[in-house]
């Protein structure tokens, strides 16, 4: 299999290093800062699934600065598009990037699409699969639920926690449910739980749940996810981000599971969370480095969401601007290379 992860930061370089070390032909696309490191050294993983080093296609094969044919198994690296070739051998393209640039990236893939070429979104938040299907059609777009973490470094992916499998769906019944049933295969044999799902957008709703109620506080205090069980207050604030969000969902005719916010509170508190109680949003990750975060696919799509249908969502919009807040205070005073 052909693939080309496009945002290589920390669930690109993880997903790609695993199907490259089980034999698979992959393209890291993004950032020097990172993928430069593993062009001179390889790329490391480490983490819950093991030690793993995965290095890179010798130079005397990249003449001219242009990537290898995908005619055997191999990992390269490109920070440009100009460096990809033979865009049509490729069999999958993974969309790894933040939600902000989903709609840059989706402007730049009908020139990366072979014949059998399919799409797949490994991203957080809700609204990526309209912002793709508005270059591509939506017959060849694939959603992604990742439910693991990942800190990075230059050259260096640390898996941190797994809560799930990752689920591999799509909402347009003319997608080849085979080429998913196929893909699900192949990343479990590389090392990744994953499993097809025919309920991809509930479990997107899901982990937009998820990520709602953790994500922004624990950028605003600086804090792990477990953290945020242990004060009576912040257990309050995730308990109205979460009515509020079903409230939503309720009015855009969206059924979730479970069905009601309590339901879904208890199973937060008693279990996702304990499970993932060491793990900082990668949220703070983009704060630190002075970089924008997906706040806005996340509890600020529910702002929006919430408008539309009329439904107030107070908590949520206060979370939203405080990150924004946050955002601009520390985007002057920002050092290093953020992560994709």
């Amino acid at each position: 299999m052909r693939v080309l992860v496009f945002g290589a930061g920390a669930i690109g370089s993880v997903v790609g290093g695993f199907l490259a070390k089980a034999g698979h032909h992959v393209t890291l696309l993004g950032r020097a800062w990172h993928l430069d490191v593993v062009r001179r050294q390889g790329l490391a993983i480490t983490g819950l699934w093991g030690e793993h080093h995965i290095p890179v296609c010798e130079a005397p094969e990249r003449p001219e600065g242009r990537l290898p044919r995908a005619d055997r198994p191999c990992l390269v690296t490109a920070t440009r598009l100009e460096e990809l070739t033979r865009p049509a051998d490729v069999d999958w393209i993974f969309v790894c990037v933040k939600a902000h640039q989903t709609e840059a990236v989706a402007a730049m893939l009908p020139a990366l699409l072979g014949p059998r070429t399919l799409v797949c979104s490994f991203q957080n938040g809700l609204g990526n699969d309209q912002a793709l299907t508005h270059n591509v059609e939506p017959s060849r777009v694939a959603l992604a639920r990742v439910i693991f973490g990942v800190e990075l470094e230059p050259g260096h992916a640390h898996v941190t926690v797994c809560a799930d499998d990752v689920l591999l769906g799509a909402p347009d019944e003319r997608f080849p449910q085979e080429r998913l049933s196929a893909l699900a295969q192949i990343l479990r044999a590389s090392g990744i739980p994953a499993r097809r799902s025919d309920t991809i957008l509930l479990a997107l709703w899901a982990k937009v749940l998820y990520n709602c109620a953790l994500n922004g506080l624990s950028a605003l205090l600086d804090v792990p996810y477990g953290k945020l069980l242990e004060q009576p207050l912040t257990r309050s604030i995730m308990s109205v981000i979460i009515e509020e969000a079903y409230q939503v969902a309720v009015a855009h005719r969206m059924t979730l599971d479970p069905p009601s916010a309590s339901a879904y509170r208890k199973t937060l508190f008693t279990t996702l969370i304990p499970k993932t109680a060491g793990h900082l949003a990668s949220m703070v990750q983009d704060l630190r480095f002075g970089k924008p975060t997906e706040i806005e696919a996340l509890n600020g799509a529910l702002v929006r969401m919430g408008l539309q249908a009329g439904v107030p969502t107070p908590m949520n919009a206060l979370v939203t601007r405080l990150i924004h807040a946050k955002e601009q205070f520390l985007a002057t005073t920002a050092q290093g290379m953020p992560p994709l």
